[in-house]
């Protein structure tokens, strides 16, 4: 099996290793972020026996995964989510047969979304898929998503995110 790993894998399984059985693979971004001794051991070990490859998205992929976190209303997603999300897309229109491993809800909520097999590590699997949208809190007017306004068209308020579950 193929596992394209998060760094949430490796740093909240204590226990974790790299199996001989299995084949690895993770983004730039993500490798930057072992930066503990035992991840960065862990991670360099793997490499120098063959069993994790490092891998760049491709930039189409990454473009689409930032579309969909338009679309969708997100915003606390950071360059590796996206990375890890693209890669995971490119192993998906290449027919891998791969899961990507997090703990990160929105990591697991956009793999439920783009129907991306993934496994959780501790945390368990999210429960619902969500979106966001923005809301007027005094006038209850829904806008688009994807908007960038901050202010209500229709009365001045603030905006807020809500939201909203997906089927």
């Amino acid at each position: 099996m193929l596992y394209l790993l998060d760094s949430s894998a490796v740093f909240n399984d204590f226990s974790f290793e790299f199996s001989e059985k299995h084949n690895y693979i993770t983004t730039p971004l993500a490798v930057d972020e072992f930066r503990d001794m035992r991840s960065r051991h862990l991670m360099e070990n793997a490499l120098q026996n063959s069993l994790l490859t490092i891998k760049e998205p491709c930039p189409e992929s990454v473009q689409l995964i930032k579309g969909k976190i338009r679309e969708k209303g997100f915003s606390k997603l950071s360059g590796t989510d996206i990375s890890l999300l693209a890669l995971a897309l490119d192993l998906k229109k290449g027919k891998k047969r791969f899961r990507l491993v997090t703990d990160d809800y929105s990591i697991q909520n956009f793999c439920k979304l783009l129907k991306i097999p993934f496994e959780s590590v501790i945390r368990g699997r999210i429960r619902e898929t969500i979106s966001f949208k923005l809301k007027c809190p005094a006038c209850n007017k829904s806008l688009k998503k994807g908007s960038k306004a901050r202010k209500c068209p229709d009365c001045g308020s603030a905006l807020k995110r809500a939201k909203t579950p997906q089927n």
